[in-house]
């Protein structure tokens, strides 16, 4: 029987008679195996090699296409194999097309999916894939357009991933091969597409951005317009490789895409921001792509740019250290940047992080680019940079701050300044101008901006802000402004001191005090006036002080001009020995009204204290009338009024500060090296130079240090014992310690032996051993027993205190004063022996006693 079976080339029909017999069997199996009897005769079995395929084709294919909507996985995957062998195999015709396709639109180009196995889906693509290879050499699948599109549209939406990628695939094929037709189908295929940029597959969005960049290519406008903002958003995408293939489809749109002129300004964003990609090779692509775009432009337009290109200079001598994009990336950036820079703005403006910052570095990229061309957008580029420096993400801060540097190396201060002026009150603007003139010119900026920019900043609305940010960036515009400009801001150089030294005297923190130190010692190397800082302020310090203009009643502890006095005083050095005649004045009226805060009051008098404590450094230049009249008017006028006293708690804490800054005042004087750089002499100030210059004072300060001698206050009671000592002590110097004094005083520091405090018992012991040591001689003992009869009594006493060290100090006390009337205090011993327990103590002071009478 196999010898009477038909040949395939003379009969097709009759040789596959049985196996076409067999697929319409009901069993699954049989039909399988037909399909695979049918594929093995025609394409596998050596006798059939030469047979024309075009012969059997038209008898089998009706079967065979009828077995795609078999129920059966296994039968459908067979049949397609054949059909798929048979395109390979068949001459090119369109005729065999016209039945193929329609069958493979039915099955996977509907809007619901008919075959539901992932695995013939693709199996049914890859042959699509097959047929479009095989013809693109041809117009015969000019007809099929619409085929084509119902199957790709739909299969590039197809849930199985590697369905998506054949579809994507296939997508640039058509592109190509049907250039002259696809662009009236073109808009159907982007949204489809654009729905796989989503996918979770980085390789499924790659496939889908290749596909929409060819058919942008392919397509018209509107596939551009449906496209770019997509495109834009993958450039936010976290795989690498699919913002390399944004780059790459962008970089051959403005390349290669026909109406590229019309959509520069849409391009230009998406290749720039590429050139600030995290990874090397998007920046590396993206910037031969730039540079191949920016040739190609001047050489399409070499008549337009002839001009240019003869009279093209080196790179500028004042340019940012960078590579110079070449002429045709200059030119086009030029003459887009005016769409480009606004749209940055609103971005700026967003809430997503990362897309502010690509807007922040693709301004950096325009900056460059355009150079002095962004020049009439300079209003909207500043507003940018003004919302950009007040992001809360610091990688946006950062890519201002190269903007802004870049802004101000190609536009002129004439330009930006305008813009900023008003808006000096703003920390944000502030940064920006701090870092546009670290861009700028020297010469154009010491011209007009140096000038009116200090000014400004001088302004006490400006200056003395008490906000982090503010005082920060407003210390580094006067940093950039001196780093530009150097000995050129000597013009200004009264100005940039208020500024600095306002934020020094009321910084929010140690940081930005110490940002304002260190600008005043630039300035200070600047102006050439001296080693230390105490030079510069000797030439400044008087415009501060004579600002100090508001009502004392009114200040509190973060008033500037209480900030201000202060900082004077405790920093100023030597430099406020010629501002007494300013000091003075402030002094009264923040200490002498009762009505200041207290706590102002407490600041001040603490300040001051240093002051009288650091005479030898601060007074060492002052002319000594004008120091006599500074103190006549602290004692007088400040300190008595507070020494009075007054009920409260907060006129107590008052009287302790005015006592201690008596007691500096009163405190005997010590030759001190002056250790401020100038040189190494040796200086002493003294404040009570004569008899006269203490003596005056006398007459009122007695009374009051004896009253507050008694005080509520325990350290107001410790201040006054030692104003007592060092009172004494000055006024032996000058000899106007009188008897009538001593009794006073000694009097009162008499009944606090008994005080409940030990520190104060301990000052009282100190300060009678002072005063009985300073007493006026000659010292009649006759005249005055009674006074050294109540000195001895109450002191010997305290030898059998009950605590130890107090009996130890008193002892020696009494050894100090027993020289006073040694036989007055030996009797006294000796009556009242038998009643001591410190026999000890007793003992050793009789020893004493003895050898001073004999």
């Amino acid at each position: 029987m196999a010898d009477l079976k038909p040949k395939l080339q003379d009969n097709p029909r009759g040789a596959l008679e049985q196996y076409i017999t067999a697929l319409q069997s009901e069993s699954k199996m049989s039909r399988r195996n037909a399909l695979q009897k049918i594929n093995e005769e025609i394409f596998d079995n050596p006798a059939n090699t030469d047979c024309d395929l075009t012969l059997v084709f038209p008898d089998i294919y009706a079967y065979i296409l009828k077995s795609f909507l078999d129920e059966s996985e296994a039968c459908r995957d067979k049949a397609i194999a054949i059909i798929s062998n048979f395109i390979q195999k068949l001459p090119l015709n369109d005729y065999y097309l016209t039945y193929i396709l329609p069958v493979i639109v039915r099955r996977i180009g509907c809007p619901e999916i008919v075959e539901e196995s992932e695995e013939i889906r693709l199996l049914l693509m890859e042959l699509v894939h097959t047929i479009i290879d095989k013809y693109k050499g041809t117009h015969l699948l000019s007809s099929f357009i619409n085929d084509f599109t119902s199957i790709l549209t739909k299969t590039s939406t197809d849930p199985y991933p590697k369905v998506k990628l054949e579809a994507c695939e296939c997508i640039i094929l058509i592109t190509k091969v049907l250039q002259r037709d696809f662009h009236f189908q073109s808009e159907s295929y982007v949204k489809p597409v654009l729905s796989n940029y989503a996918h979770q597959h980085f390789r499924v969005r790659v496939a889908s951005i290749r596909a929409i960049g060819a058919i942008v290519l392919a397509g018209n406008a509107k596939c551009f317009e449906l496209a770019i903002t997509p495109m834009a958003e993958k450039l936010f995408d976290e795989n690498t490789q699919v913002r390399l293939q944004v780059t790459l489809e962008v970089g051959n749109w403005m390349l290669n895409y026909r109406d590229r002129y019309s959509f520069w300004h849409r391009m230009i964003p998406l290749l720039l921001t590429s050139l600030s990609d995290v990874m090397a090779d998007v920046r590396d692509t993206a910037t031969k792509l730039w540079t191949d775009i920016g040739l190609q432009y001047m050489e399409e337009n070499e008549e337009d740019l002839k001009k240019k290109t003869d009279f093209l200079k080196d790179v500028p001598t004042h340019y940012p250290d960078v590579k110079r994009p070449n002429l045709g990336c200059r030119v086009l950036v030029q003459s887009n940047i005016g769409k480009i820079v606004p749209a940055i703005g609103r971005e700026m403006e967003g809430w997503r992080a990362d897309a502010r910052l690509r807007a922040a570095q693709l301004l950096c990229w325009l900056l460059l680019c355009a150079e002095e061309g962004s020049t009439q957008h300079a209003n909207t580029t500043v507003r940018t940079l003004h919302r950009g420096a007040s992001d809360d993400d610091q990688r946006v801060v950062l890519e201002i701050k190269r903007a802004s540097e870049l802004f101000g190396y190609f536009i002129t201060p004439d330009t930006w300044w305008p813009f900023l002026e008003t808006e000096v009150d703003s920390w944000s603007a502030l940064f920006v101008i701090a870092n546009i003139l670290r861009g700028s010119q020297r010469d154009l900026v010491k011209v007009k901006v140096m000038k009116e920019l200090c000014k400004e900043m001088a302004d006490p609305d400006h200056c003395r802000v008490r906000k982090p940010k503010y005082q920060k960036n407003l210390l580094q515009v006067c940093e950039a402004l001196m780093d530009l400009c150097k000995e050129d801001c000597t013009e200004v150089a009264e100005d940039l001191f208020i500024i600095n030294f306002t934020v020094y005297a009321m910084p929010v923190d140690d940081n930005i005090q110490f940002m304002a130190l260190s600008n005043l010692d630039k300035l200070r190397y600047i102006e050439q006036c001296g080693k230390t800082l105490y030079s510069l302020y000797e030439k400044h310090i008087h415009r501060i002080l004579s600002d100090i203009t508001s009502d004392a009643v009114t200040w509190t502890l973060l008033t500037p001009d209480r900030c201000l006095l202060e900082c004077v005083l405790l920093h100023s050095g030597y430099a406020m020995g010629g501002q007494l005649h300013l000091i003075a004045p402030l002094l009264r009226e923040c200490l002498a009204e009762p009505k200041v805060d207290p706590e102002v009051k407490l600041k001040i008098f603490t300040a001051l204290s240093t002051v009288l404590l650091q005479r030898e450094t601060n007074f060492r230049k002052c002319d000594p009338h004008k120091l006599e009249a500074f103190l006549q008017i602290v004692i007088q006028e400040v300190l008595l009024p507070n020494l009075v006293w007054s009920p409260g708690r907060t006129a107590e804490a008052v009287r302790t500060s005015a006592v201690a800054c008596l007691c500096a005042i009163l405190q005997d004087t010590d030759t001190l090296e002056k250790g401020d750089g100038d040189n190494n002499s040796k200086q002493v100030v003294n404040l009570f130079p004569n008899k006269e210059s203490l003596e005056k004072f006398l007459e009122e300060l007695v009374p009051l240090i004896a009253g507050l001698v008694d005080d509520n206050s325990a350290l107001t009671r410790q201040h006054a014992l030692r104003a007592v000592c060092s009172l004494a002590i000055q006024a032996k110097d000058k000899d106007c310690f009188t008897v009538e004094i001593l009794h006073k005083l000694y009097f009162v520091t008499l009944k606090r032996l008994d005080d409940s405090n030990d520190k104060v018992r301990s000052f009282a012991v100190q300060s009678l051993c002072t005063l009985f040591k300073c007493r006026p001689q000659p010292y009649d003992c006759v005249v005055f027993n009674a006074h050294i009869d109540a000195l001895y009594s109450a002191m010997l006493i305290h030898l059998d205190d009950t605590n130890e060290d107090f009996r130890k100090e008193m002892l020696d006390a009494l050894l100090s004063l027993s020289d006073v009337d040694p036989r007055l205090l030996m009797k006294k011993v000796k009556a009242n022996i038998h009643l001591y327990r410190n026999k000890a103590a007793y003992e050793k002071l009789t020893t004493q006693l003895e050898k001073i009478i004999l």
